[in-house]
């Protein structure tokens, strides 16, 4: 005995005469081309290993010339978390110059 395998039924198709040529459904914002296309362009192109290098070094000479020899610009907590440690050692110091 075969199976049959079920079919689905268009109760509510609806039939075009004439279907929207591509550049028509480009042209309305809200179709799915449109939408489409959109998205392509806004997506973020990855850079090849040479542009990655290239935009490497050009960082690095700028943190040269800027002299901070690429550290990044800390926050708050990370200022006080250096200051304590700078006093810990002050301490750690002091005691055992003391002892």
């Amino acid at each position: 005995m075969t199976r049959i395998k079920k079919q689905r039924r268009a109760a509510n198709l609806i039939v075009l005469d004439k279907t929207p040529k591509k550049k028509e459904r480009l042209a309305d914002p809200e179709s799915y081309e449109s939408r489409k296309q959109q998205a392509l362009k806004k997506r973020k192109k990855k850079l090849s290993l040479y542009e990655k290098a290239r935009q490497e070094a050009e960082q690095q000479a700028r943190n040269d010339a800027a002299g901070r020899r690429g550290s990044q610009k800390l926050g708050p907590l990370a200022d006080k978390i250096l200051r304590m440690n700078a006093e810990k050692k002050k301490a750690e110091a002091t005691s055992d110059a003391e002892a």
